[in-house]
């Protein structure tokens, strides 16, 4: 009866060490699969493990884009800065020219136009580059077109430099019309040798066909 006794003590000594041994291993392998605690730049761990980020480093949507967008702002007004030239100043002929010597035009025998144009440089700059624009029109108002581009407005471009006191101006055959009657200078842009630049709104017409012509 001891003896029986003693193996059944024993298989439940056994039975309570497999179990403890089981508990202790499970443990273990289960703090062994926990994840590691990963603390990324600009971020610090509490004692509860609990990640906190740094405001002012923290990005808008968790992965830089916030700092990405600020630069290509940065970068596109950058450009736009660059990219920036100095627009004309639109005045108007008082102070710019004096009253014409010469505004007329010619006719030669193959409907070709000649504009005659000379004013002096009022400006009190040296003038670089400078644009005539002009339209034309018929007998009754209407615009008449150029027999070959079918246009009724040129831009006539001229080199100087023109200083201050001197005459600029139009010679030049520019179009070729049957039609035509009256020539109006419209603008005139102007282009200085400081880098500045004004459109001087013109807008006077000529009928004088006694002009000279070029061939």
């Amino acid at each position: 009866m001891a003896k029986k006794l003693n193996i059944f003590l024993s298989f439940l000594i056994s039975i309570i060490i497999a179990f403890s041994c089981g508990v202790y291993f499970s443990e273990d392998l289960g703090y062994s699969r926990s994840e590691p605690t990963i603390v990324k730049a600009g971020q610090t761990v509490t004692d509860d493990d609990e990640q906190t980020v740094d405001a002012e480093n923290e990005p808008s949507n968790g992965d830089g884009e916030k700092g990405a967008t600020i630069s290509t702002a940065q970068n596109q007004r950058g450009n736009e800065t660059a990219n920036d030239e100095p627009e004309a100043t639109r005045v108007t002929a008082e102070n710019r020219f004096s009253d014409p010597s010469e505004f007329r035009y010619s006719v030669n025998s193959a409907n070709g136009i000649t504009l005659t144009w000379l004013v002096s440089n009022l400006t009190g700059k040296t003038i670089d580059y400078y644009t005539v624009k002009v339209s034309t029109f018929n007998p009754v108002g209407d615009p008449s077109y150029d027999e070959h581009s079918g246009k009724n407005s040129f831009n006539l471009q001229y080199v100087g430099p023109v200083k201050p006191g001197e005459e600029l101006g139009v010679f030049k055959l520019f179009t070729y019309q049957g039609a035509l009657d009256s020539i109006r200078i419209d603008e005139v842009d102007l282009e200085y040798a400081d880098g500045t630049k004004e459109t001087v709104v013109y807008n006077r017409t000529t009928k004088d066909d006694s002009g000279l012509n070029t061939r």
